[in-house]
């Protein structure tokens, strides 16, 4: 993979344009109570939102080392790396969500930063996979259910809505912040 300006902008682009059409898709799954499948779907686009970030946070990024594009690199394709790009803005998201109550602004903060990318990429493959748990095969429907899957689709929904006009401000002003 050879990276550069226009091909970090094309998948910051892209990318969020995906992130928003499997939200679409799995709002239908959780609408008809799927919640395994909806899970995997919101646990893509929250992948989809952390490509699209890391790529125009490399991009606005005041020159960028050969460490830097590395990272990017070996991050594209890695399920856990793009789950904590997705949480790139987090704190702002918080100051729009809870404006003026701060115990619930401190609980999702908390939360933001106990996330485990680890667990969230396993839940997704419980979504879509039987698997055995302590000498038991379980379905993903035992594994999952609406709780995970409202969890999951509260934190795309927030990181989605942020990051995409933040993504989208970057693209349109990108000659005049460069």
């Amino acid at each position: 993979m050879k990276v550069n300006d226009e091909i970090l902008k094309s998948v910051a682009s892209e990318s969020i344009l995906n992130a928003q059409s499997l939200m679409l898709d799995a709002d239908i799954l959780r609408e008809a109570k799927r919640y395994q499948r909806a899970y995997a779907l919101y646990q893509f686009a929250m992948e989809e939102v952390g490509k699209a970030m890391s790529s125009v946070m490399l991009l606005v990024l005041i020159d960028p080392d050969e460490d830097d594009l590395k990272d990017y690199e070996k991050g594209f394709l890695r399920h856990r790396y793009k789950i904590k790009k997705s949480g790139t803005l987090d704190t702002l998201i918080c100051q729009f969500l809870y404006k003026g109550n701060y115990d619930e602004a401190m609980k999702f903060l908390e939360s933001s930063a106990a996330e485990d990318e680890n667990l969230l990429d396993e839940q997704k493959n419980k979504s879509l996979y039987t698997a055995i748990c302590n000498n038991t095969v379980l379905m993903p429907s035992e594994m999952i259910d609406e709780k995970s899957m409202n969890y999951i689709w509260f934190r795309v929904l927030t990181r989605y809505k942020m990051s995409q006009p933040f993504i989208n401000i970057i693209l349109t002003h990108y000659n005049e912040i460069r």
